[in-house]
């Protein structure tokens, strides 16, 4: 039989890692199991932290990319009858491939997705 120091440990995550995954977990197009392969965390522990008031994150975490272009005169001008329903970012990668990603989308994920593509 386990004695009580032996049953009663600390946690395994510290409270602000606990806090991100949550974070990352609820951003737009991730899902907790995309998060919990990403960290190596079962996605019930996810789960549950996501239900623990301990663990919501204090406040909004900008985790986006900013676009940045640069252009040597003037900018080209859009046709006019473009319309942009959101904003898009697209990455061109040195291997020529292009990715294309909703200003919703998690950087972390991006950037795997970039890696993976580099490769």
């Amino acid at each position: 039989m386990m004695s009580k120091e032996q049953r009663v440990r600390g946690s395994k995550y510290a409270a602000g890692f606990k806090r991100q995954l949550v974070g990352e977990s609820r951003a737009a197009g991730t899902t907790v199991p995309m998060v919990s392969a990403r960290h190596g965390v079962p996605a019930s522990r996810i789960y549950s932290w996501r239900s623990d008031p301990r663990f919501q994150p204090s406040a909004p975490e900008t985790t986006a990319f900013t676009p940045v272009e640069i252009f040597a005169g003037d900018a080209p001008e859009l046709p006019k009858d473009a319309i942009l329903s959101s904003a898009r970012i697209e990455i061109t990668l040195e291997n020529g491939r292009k990715l294309s990603v909703s200003d919703g989308a998690d950087a972390g994920f991006v950037l795997e997705l970039a890696r993976g593509l580099a490769a």
